[in-house]
């Protein structure tokens, strides 16, 4: 039995359609330089517990701040109404987003650098929230000297002061959940 030029034409295009999806979507070639050492590029190491950044979300009931570590680390918490804090100069401040109160954290053997001093912390230091009840979040600092490292940020908040902290892994990170 013969095959007609029209059959072929049904069978043919969607193997030559797949076939060149199929090249299109193949990852290209990368010709990247390496670093002036002479070795490629490599992640940033941490030896203590690094913050790479912060996003948020709106949940029924509640909003959740999460910050990325790349381990776990402890937290202390202190909250006030005013949005005053003072940084590591001891001169006092107040957080740039206002709100209703707010709550600091600092995070004990953490930074916002790596082991080389390269600022690894993504996010903007001043992030402004619509949510309900999270209005925004500031990194107020890092604190680092031959016996300890602290980070702090200081957390906006609406109306609500009902919150919880707690840490999840794989990936490691630091959630806040703020309760309307």
């Amino acid at each position: 039995m013969r095959t007609s030029p029209r059959t072929w034409a049904r069978i043919a295009a969607p193997l030559a359609a797949a076939v060149a999806a199929s090249v299109l979507a193949l990852p290209s070639a990368s010709a990247a330089p390496p670093s002036e050492s002479g070795t490629a590029n490599v992640t940033p190491t941490c030896s203590h517990t690094c913050v790479l950044g912060t996003r948020a979300a709106t949940h029924t009931g509640y909003d959740r701040l999460v910050f990325d570590l790349t381990s776990s680390t402890q937290v202390t918490t202190e909250t006030n109404t005013t949005g005053a804090f003072y940084p590591w100069s001891g001169q006092r401040e107040l957080l740039q987003v206002r709100g209703t109160s707010y709550l600091f954290i600092t995070m004990e053997n953490a930074d916002i650098y790596d082991n080389a001093r390269n600022l690894i912390f993504t996010s903007p230091r001043v992030q402004s929230f619509g949510l309900p009840s999270l209005k925004g979040v500031q990194e107020l600092g890092a604190f680092d000297n031959r016996f300890e490292k602290r980070v702090q940020f200081g957390i906006t908040l609406g109306p609500s002061t009902s919150y919880q902290i707690f840490q999840l892994t794989q990936p490691n990170r630091l959630v806040i959940d703020i309760y309307r």
